[in-house]
């Protein structure tokens, strides 16, 4: 039945602190963009979207829906780990857990957005 992911798609708070986090900490470039409501990155394969929490709601179904931040964990892969985590904290993103190797072979590291969504960085 579900074979193909379209699209990764987080209800934030604030939509410009959340813009300013990925575009200017993660360094992902923005596609689109609608006002205080919606932005995309330009992402190779599935798009990752913002939606801001108020407005989404107004928008896209009954509000007692939305839930609070920190129930996601999405995932990177990089070609450094190190290097990726150094450039993260020299923007202020705090590295929570890792660089640390992982019983099934893989290194990653753990940081949190300004909703509380968890991302794993992790090398190829």
């Amino acid at each position: 039945m579900f074979n193909r992911l379209t699209a990764s798609c987080l209800l934030v708070q604030d939509l410009d602190q959340s813009l300013a986090f990925y575009r200017d900490a993660l360094g992902l470039e923005v596609e689109f963009a609608n006002g205080n409501f919606f932005v995309k990155f330009k992402l190779d394969g599935t798009p990752l979207m913002l939606f801001e929490k108020e407005a989404a709601a107004k928008m896209l179904f009954p509000k007692e829906h939305i839930t609070q931040g920190g129930g996601v964990l999405l995932a990177f892969q990089v070609d450094d780990l190190q290097t990726a985590c150094a450039e993260l904290a020299s923007k202020g993103v705090e590295i929570f857990e890792g660089p640390k190797a992982t019983a099934w072979g893989q290194t990653v590291a753990y940081f949190k957005d300004p909703d509380g969504n968890v991302w794993e960085v992790s090398a190829k």
